[in-house]
């Protein structure tokens, strides 16, 4: 083989390696962009192939029964002797809650709009997609009402998208709605968490 042939050869080898290497990570910015094609066309079949809907709903339902929790803590239920009942009557509740938030329709209107759905209303109009040039924490938007998404890597597996509110651009981390991807295979990522405001503090 001559030296021209070995280093066409060796170019292409660096070039196939790089193109693996940006693959590889930008590909959670790429499941988010395909996640809000599929919600935009409701396409559920496609949208739910990216989320993880067991640990999802573990997700609301760890966050639901703390607030829970802290509120009947705070109106010392403790001290009544129907504590117990309350107690039990309230996680049936976070159940039901949460088996009725956790729905293809309504995670896809997260997806879009960065909050969660108001009871009957779901999302009608274009959801925004992420940027394809972003560093590893960045925005992107479509403008208007929609939120802009701020993204940050927690190592090789994780990646959290903050909803950031138009209307409220200085809130802090803790105030805004995330949402968690975790690497799933080499290339793959799936939604797994949602942190709700004041709750979504990173772990």
């Amino acid at each position: 083989m001559s030296s021209k042939s070995i280093r066409t050869a060796s170019v292409a080898g660096v070039l196939a390696v790089a193109a693996v290497a940006g693959y590889w990570y930008w590909s959670p910015h790429l499941a988010i962009r395909n996640m809000q094609a599929a919600a935009q066309a409701t396409d559920a079949d496609a949208f739910n192939d990216y989320v993880d809907y067991p640990k999802l709903r573990e997700s609301f339902k760890g966050q639901f029964s703390a607030l829970m929790a802290d509120r009947l803590g705070d109106s010392k239920a403790a001290d009544n002797p129907f504590a117990a009942l309350g107690t039990m009557m309230a996680m049936t509740m976070v159940g039901n809650l949460v088996d009725a938030m956790v729905r293809p329709e309504a995670v896809m209107h997260i997806m879009q709009d960065g909050k969660l759905a108001q009871p009957g209303k779901q999302s009608t109009d274009a959801p925004p997609g992420p940027s394809g040039t972003a560093p590893q924490t960045g925005t992107a938007s479509d403008g208007g009402d929609k939120p802009k998404w701020a993204y940050e890597r927690k190592g090789a597996n994780k990646l959290i998208a903050y909803a950031i509110d138009p209307k409220k651009p200085d809130a802090a981390a803790a105030d805004r709605f995330g949402v968690v991807f975790q690497r799933n295979g080499f290339a793959d990522w799936k939604l797994t968490e949602v942190r709700m405001p004041t709750m979504n503090n990173v772990k």
